[in-house]
């Protein structure tokens, strides 16, 4: 009778701990460099956890580093992640790397910037031509038929995301033919805030009658701001740039950054979380059907403007700093410094 008893508890023995114990659902997301508007994407990632009760290691390398990013992914493929969103610094390069994972039974999605001829399975940010486009219409509005000499900054010129906001920028500025870019290609600082402020500041030494300048990533358009005040062109250079950190904020203010497309990094990190979690517990084809059939979540864009800026910008609705940090508690997105 004994050994009987024996027997049956060895074979319920692994149906009992499976019913007391649930392993933890890990999943981690990889930025493209150390920057407030990550420091907004980060906040996502961990609210998303805290609601969702996983775990959620966030990586970003101090600045735009492909090698970094592979070897990072490397790492969470080897740890046996249950699910990787990225922010490809170059789409092609990481291709491979994201292929090794899904072949491991891993899903991995992007976010922010695309891999779109990669395996991932779905893509969570900012339709990037569309926002890039209306940056340029922005800045076609506050240019007017007199247009100008306009720069453009990056910090690269791989990425996605920053090949289509260039690309929508010159389709949205491109009814004004007075309108004329004199950086090409756009001036690449490789998410290098120094390097940015420097070559802002040869931009306006070289182009001394410049009128605009457009900033493609988060950190170009207050560097030219920096450069812009140095050079006592404030109104001068109208900057049109991206993303509402609270130093951007501050500039419109100022009336240095004449307006910004915002996007909701918080919203990005948020949803990755979110999605990957959901592909853990419920499986990967149950959670893609759930989604768009382009498998594309946007998050949106708003446009910002300084006071004296918003009247002037007639292609798209602009919203004052106040009306935006309105709008942003509205969606229960945390508004932090300013």
């Amino acid at each position: 009778m004994r050994k009987v008893l024996v027997a049956i508890l060895i074979i319920l023995f692994p149906i009992i701990f499976s019913i007391g114990y649930s392993k933890e659902i890990h999943v981690a997301v990889i930025g493209k460099s150390v920057h407030p508007y990550w420091a907004e994407v980060e906040l996502g990632v961990k609210q998303a956890a805290k609601d969702l009760g996983v775990k959620a290691t966030f990586f970003v390398p101090q600045k735009e580093d492909i090698p970094a990013q592979i070897s990072q992914m490397e790492s969470f493929i080897a740890m046996g992640v249950d699910g990787i969103a990225i922010a490809p610094s170059d789409p092609t390069a990481i291709a491979p790397t994201i292929e090794k994972a899904m072949a491991k039974g891993i899903p991995v999605i992007t976010l922010d910037t695309d891999a779109p001829q990669s395996k991932r399975l779905v893509y969570i940010g900012t339709d990037n031509y569309s926002a890039g486009k209306i940056a340029g219409m922005v800045m076609n509005d506050l240019l007017g038929i007199k247009g100008g000499k306009v720069a453009i900054g990056t910090g690269s010129l791989t990425a996605m995301n920053s090949l289509e906001r260039i690309r929508g920028f010159m389709d949205g500025i491109a009814s004004n033919k007075r309108i004329v870019v004199v950086t090409k290609p756009a001036l690449c600082d490789f998410e290098d805030t120094g390097r940015a402020v420097t070559l802002a500041e040869q931009a306006l030494l070289t182009y001394p009658d410049l009128r605009g300048f457009f900033g493609v990533y988060a950190f170009n358009g207050p560097a030219a701001a920096k450069a812009v005040k140095s050079a006592g062109k404030v109104g001068q250079v109208l900057i049109v740039c991206f993303d509402t950190t609270a130093e951007h904020m501050q500039l419109i203010k100022e009336g240095v950054i004449s307006a910004t497309v915002g996007q909701r990094p918080y919203m990005m990190g948020y949803k990755s979380v979110e999605v990957l979690t959901k592909m853990a517990q419920k499986g990967v084809d149950a959670t893609l059907k759930e989604l768009p059939a382009n498998r594309i979540i946007d998050t949106g864009v708003d446009v910002v403007a300084g006071d004296k800026y918003v009247k002037s910008i007639k292609s798209v609705q602009a919203l004052t700093v106040e009306q935006y940090r309105k709008k942003l508690q509205e969606l229960g997105i945390p508004v932090q410094g300013w």
